[in-house]
């Protein structure tokens, strides 16, 4: 009986007839937002994602206007109640005029004819249509409704997946980080409140709620991504909050579960969700100045992240590696390419890098993280300079064990085929006339094994607190010492290494010194990769000195740790500056720390794409012509400098482990005594 009732049913009826008509209205939209769509390839992500927005605006309201208009006639409509057996009459009906009926003086085969034999062929197949459909429709509509239902169950169940991940497993960020959150939320021109949290549960940043949005950062993320990548990602959240795309979202999703059936809402959705990541990327770029690379492989390690993780984030969810992620990364290096088309090459190459590197993270994401550090390795370029050598003093005793530790040191640079320069502190072999056998021949270790060496001071002293007359003295007493050291071997010494990085008190002391070096045949070194590493190579020689195996092992996990952190410091320093990645100089202790970590650092430099160079093809980089006049009593990175020489303001270092710097303090405490 109820099923009677339904077939019978005029409701059924009028709804049937309003899904038959949405095959080819919504079919007609999809049909205009395509042409549109090729018409403006290169007009903004905005504009195109309006005009997609307003298509499936449109394809949603054509069925409720179509709904209204059968409903309120006495029958169900009828397709052959617009075309009948009389041509001419139809036609008037549609609102135009009947054509001339054919006299005697009419050929056969007019166009006259051939418009009416089409029409009475239209009027056969809406006359088998009236006989077919009408006893089908009530069976679509059933069909329908399941649809509808069963996509309802699975938005409802996606939505609640939703509140779940702003309640379980969630937590604050740090105070780091909320304030670095308070002033994206000022940069992205966010004015509603908007929370920032972090989850166990996500592995992609998603977007979450309308009037109430929170930001969801997986936990993971914070470690495996730079902080400056992570800023980018967090700020393209905040631009779909901005633009209400988390609101358009709910209502795709809803015309999705409803029109289900109609692959051509799900194409005009789809181009939605594309052009919606297009605009927030395109809004991320005119936030952070020069953030097109750091953007661009923030992506791409997002998605590898993903990929590994094995995760795909509901469609109801705005989430950063939303869309054709390499669509995405080559139009934002587009961007960087319109705007400066002096690096035109240079980003094309780039965007070819970027895109083998993620269609590798998508094919063998299961792979190792060896063999992901080699697809990454090369893009990069690092070169090391080391002192100074022999190892320092750090503790009052000195280290039973030096020669062992250049030993192995010297291997690991071997073993890695890092061309590093290692720069000889001459009061460490040397009392000015006398070698010390013992560490002259660690220093010939360096020597023996092919590696480069380079001139610090005799005394490690700064330009800041010596006369420049003085400081040159003491290079030239080192420069003596050096050449006892190398002996027959002649190897040319063309590096110097300012001792702390310090360059002088004024410009005057350091142009005397840079006039001394030149014309011996020296070059300074720019280190653009400054630490404070020797801090933990202190603590660490202190640990082990006391053989405390648990905190030599928590010391190693540290300064890895901080390593990371000023890699990625210095990165975006880089990309700010030039809007590319400079090949930089790192500078290093040759410490019992280092050579414990090596593998670990080593194998971190590569998998953040780093290959090794030497310090000539290094500061061979245009980069480095890069005009500064710094002058004070510290030693800051040349990045920094040319930074301040730019006007630019310094970004805040990553802070040193508490623990460690409270040891390096109380050894100068000791000092002092």
């Amino acid at each position: 009986m109820m099923m009677e009732t339904f077939l019978e049913s005029k409701l059924v009826a009028y709804t049937g007839w309003t899904l038959l008509h949405s095959l080819w209205q919504i079919g007609m939209v999809s049909i205009g937002l395509l042409l549109a769509l090729r018409i403006l390839p290169s007009h903004s992500a905005n504009l195109r994602y309006s005009l997609s927005v307003c298509a499936l605006l449109v394809s949603a309201m054509l069925p409720l206007f179509t709904f209204v208009q059968v409903s309120t006639q006495n029958e169900p409509p009828s397709p052959s109640a617009v075309v009948s057996s009389n041509p001419g009459q139809d036609f008037r009906k549609m609102g135009g005029a009947a054509p001339e009926t054919p006299g005697p003086e009419t050929p056969p085969n007019t166009p006259t004819d051939y418009a009416a034999n089409g029409m009475a062929a239209f009027a056969g197949l809406f006359q088998f249509i009236d006989r077919s459909v009408p006893d089908l429709l009530p069976f679509a509509v059933f069909a329908w409704l399941l649809g509808v239902g069963f996509f309802s169950l699975r938005l409802a169940g996606g939505f609640n997946q939703l509140r779940a991940y702003k309640s379980r497993g969630s937590g604050e960020p740090d105070e780091h980080w909320k304030l670095t959150f308070s002033r994206l939320c000022a940069a992205a021109g966010v004015t509603q409140a908007v929370r920032l949290l972090t989850s166990d549960l996500v592995r992609t940043p998603i977007a979450v709620g309308v009037l109430k949005p929170v930001i969801v950062i997986p936990a993971s993320l914070f470690l495996q991504i730079s902080p400056e990548e992570l800023e980018t990602i967090i700020a393209h959240e905040l631009i779909h909050i901005r633009r209400f795309d988390p609101l358009v979202n709910v209502g795709q999703c809803i015309v999705e579960a409803v029109i289900f059936y109609h692959p051509g809402v799900w194409w005009i959705s789809a181009q939605i969700r594309r052009e919606r990541e297009f605009a927030a990327d395109a809004a991320v770029t005119e936030i952070f100045a020069d953030s097109h690379v750091t953007y661009a492989s923030a992506l791409a390690n997002l998605e590898e992240i993903r990929l590994r993780a094995d995760r795909t984030m509901p469609r109801y969810a705005t989430a950063a590696n939303g869309g054709n992620l390499m669509q995405r990364i080559q139009r934002i290096l587009q961007i960087k390419t319109e705007a400066s088309s002096a690096i035109s090459a240079w980003t094309a190459g780039v965007a070819l890098l970027l895109t083998s590197a993620f269609l590798l993270a998508v094919f063998s994401f299961s792979s190792s993280d060896v063999v992901n550090a080699q697809q990454r390795s090369g893009t990069r370029k690092l070169a090391i300079g080391f002192v100074s050598i022999p190892p320092l003093d750090r503790t009052e005793n000195p280290p039973k064990d030096s020669d062992a530790t250049a030993r192995l040191l010297i291997a690991k640079l071997k073993e890695y085929k890092v061309p590093a320069t290692g720069f000889l502190q001459g009061g460490m072999v040397s009392d000015g006339e006398k070698l010390f056998p013992v560490r002259a021949n660690i220093a010939r270790m360096w020597i023996d094994a092919g590696f480069q060496v380079g001139l610090g001071g005799f005394k490690h002293v700064s330009l800041y607190h010596t006369p420049a007359d003085e400081y040159i003295a003491n290079i030239e007493k080192n420069e003596r010492v050096a050449k006892q050291i190398i002996g027959d071997a002649k190897l040319p010494i063309r590096y110097f290494s300012y001792p702390y990085l310090n360059t002088g008190k004024t410009g005057e002391d350091k142009a005397k010194v840079e006039s001394w070096l030149a014309s011996r045949g020296y070059t300074s070194v720019k280190y653009t990769f400054d630490n404070q590493e020797w801090m933990y190579s202190y603590a660490y020689d202190m640990a082990r000195n006391d053989n405390d195996l648990n905190t030599m092992k928590e010391i190693r996990t540290a300064y890895l740790d901080y390593m990371g952190r000023m890699f990625a410091h210095f990165e975006a320093y880089s990309a700010e500056l030039f809007g590319r990645d400079i090949p930089q100089t790192m500078v290093l202790t040759s410490s019992r720390l280092i050579t414990d970590t090596a593998d670990d650092f080593f194998a971190m430099a590569a998998k953040r794409g780093y290959s090794f160079v030497t310090l000539e093809e290094a500061q061979s980089d245009p980069a480095y012509k890069t005009k500064e006049d710094f002058a004070g009593d510290s030693g800051i990175s040349w990045l920094e400098r040319w930074s301040m020489a730019k006007g630019r303001p310094l970004r805040d270092e990553p802070a040193v482990d508490p623990g460690v710097k409270l040891a390096w303090e109380n050894r100068q405490l000791k000092a002092k005594k």
